[in-house]
């Protein structure tokens, strides 16, 4: 009698520990859904201050094309004024952002443009830190209209040591780095158009 009821007994317990094994996979697969959505609603509210630092100094096509840079899609744009409101898509997350300019378009030798100082605000945020800005050294060869950008201040160059900090996540924060390989140290506001 005593090797039935433990023969009973053992088969009692494999249902309710099947259950805890089937109850705790569903508790992990929720954890990694809400983590995921929490991280997909993050990337797609960096996209869109992205896009609408971009929008407010340079128009719907800056902001396009930044958040695009940024993985997103742009599905709503207005200004207003001097703001630029901007609605991003990215994945099945859409977030909001908007900008102003601040003073005009840009920054006419008087330092950074207002996108770039909105920026390089976003980078400090994102680094803990400001970011060390060196002038390009003077009568240096620039690629491109690198020059001209620097003049309306719309691109900084940053010290050698800072680029590898910088580098990951100024696309986040609206910069964009043209030449990687021949000007490391340059960095500029992206999709803005020279007239």
């Amino acid at each position: 009698m005593d090797e039935r009821v433990k023969v009973r007994e053992r088969g009692q317990v494999l249902p309710l520990v099947t259950l805890v094994i089937v109850v705790a996979g569903l508790v992990c697969l929720a954890a990694g859904r809400l983590g995921g959505a929490a991280v997909a609603r993050a990337q797609a509210a960096t996209a869109a201050d992205a896009a609408a630092l971009a929008g407010a100094a340079a128009g719907r096509n800056a902001a396009v094309e930044v958040a695009r840079a940024n993985g997103g899609t742009v599905t709503g744009y207005r200004e207003v004024g001097a703001e630029a409101r901007v609605e991003v898509e990215l994945g099945r997350a859409t977030a909001t952002a908007r900008a102003r300019a601040a003073g005009g378009g840009g920054g006419g030798g008087d330092g950074p443009a207002p996108a770039m100082r909105a920026a390089l605000s976003r980078v400090a945020q994102l680094l803990g830190r400001n970011v060390p800005v060196v002038a390009p050294p003077p009568g240096t060869a620039q690629p491109g209209d690198a020059g001209a950008r620097h003049e309306r201040g719309l691109a900084v160059d940053v010290p050698a040591t800072f680029v590898a900090a910088l580098a990951p996540v100024a696309s986040g924060a609206g910069l964009c780095q043209p030449y990687p390989t021949v000007h490391p140290v340059h960095f500029e506001v992206c999709g803005y158009r020279l007239p």
